[in-house]
């Protein structure tokens, strides 16, 4: 096996670019990283046809009036809204996951259209349905992709760097 640890060490070092950023190489960093290695967008879209299918009766004004309206009208949106939300953190947080709830939430936006007025007039369902499918369809980078992925931001961080001297220099000569 490989030695993965990193010979340079602290704020500025470079990951190097041979090495996977998963399990054994250095921490995947930053909202980019976070946002590369699970089904993000595919929750994310969950996350809102959850909010359209049980925004129809929870309250919009905050005056808690969805207590005064509970009854077996109001359950069925409800906890179908709550059940795809569950879904759409599952997936994000626990990616290995990601294929049952993707799975049950399709199901859940299907249920939606009849249980919870049009499934958030359609648009939810809808949403659910795409957001479902974005989960499920999502796979994990492979060790190429990642190493790839390591390289440009290594390249990336190497343009930065070079152009931060050309840039105090033009700071210096405009105050000077």
């Amino acid at each position: 096996m490989p030695d993965t640890t990193p010979t340079d060490t602290g704020p500025d070092a470079t990951p190097d670019p041979t090495t996977n950023p998963s399990a054994n190489g250095p921490t995947p960093r930053g909202f980019k990283r976070f946002r590369r290695t699970r089904p993000f967008w595919g929750s994310l879209i969950l996350l809102w046809s959850s909010w359209l299918i049980g925004s129809s009766m929870l309250s919009k004004s905050l005056d808690f009036t969805i207590f005064a309206a509970f009854g077996e009208q109001t359950l069925p949106p409800v906890l179908i809204s709550f059940s795809m939300a569950a879904a759409a953190l599952i997936a994000m947080f626990i990616p290995s996951q990601r294929t049952f709830p993707g799975i049950v939430s399709v199901a859940l936006a299907i249920a939606a259209l009849p249980l919870a007025n049009l499934g958030g007039l359609i648009i939810g369902t809808v949403a659910g349905v795409t957001g479902g499918a974005l989960i499920v369809a999502w796979t994990p980078y492979t060790d190429k992709q990642l190493t790839d992925i390591a390289e440009k931001d290594a390249r990336k961080r190497a343009r930065k760097e070079a152009r931060k001297p050309a840039r105090k220099q033009a700071q210096d000569g405009a105050i000077a």
